[in-house]
């Protein structure tokens, strides 16, 4: 059973770590998760703007940064996130921000501790030092 990591950044930067989002076992809680973030930040696209007419693309309002095609675009990628089998890894770039689901397999992404050997702990050690990975998995299983 492989971990599974959500998260964003900007195009052309790396994230501050791999796992800026969730990191979970479980593929539906690790979807589910980032389908919520787009929509939430499809609700914060739309308060940008005031209400305008737009029916034509680009924007004649607000060209390619309006922020009604934008949400709409967010709520899409959500849409197409929601819609993808069991176990399959999604990245997008959509409204300026690269958006992923990623496999991450059955080692800790911060350390390299084997979670899977191990019997997934809530917590552990990390091999260099021994004290604890500053890791979080949302533990939060299939029904």
């Amino acid at each position: 059973m492989p971990l599974y990591a959500t998260g964003h950044h900007q195009p052309g930067n790396l994230p501050d770590d791999a796992t800026n989002g969730l990191v979970a076992r479980c593929w539906r809680r690790a979807r589910d998760s980032l389908a919520e973030d787009l929509r939430a930040a499809a609700d914060a696209t739309q308060t940008w703007a005031d209400p305008h007419d737009c029916d034509d693309i680009p924007c004649p309002t607000y060209g390619d940064d309006c922020p009604d095609n934008l949400a709409a675009d967010l709520r899409t990628g959500a849409d197409e996130l929601a819609a993808l089998r069991p176990g399959t890894p999604w990245q997008a770039t959509i409204a300026g921000v690269a958006w992923w689901l990623d496999d991450l397999g059955d080692h800790c992404p911060e350390c390299g501790y084997p979670l899977a050997e191990r019997g997934w702990p809530a917590s552990h050690p990390r091999g260099a030092d021994g004290h604890a990975c500053a890791l979080e998995l949302d533990d939060h299983t299939d029904p």
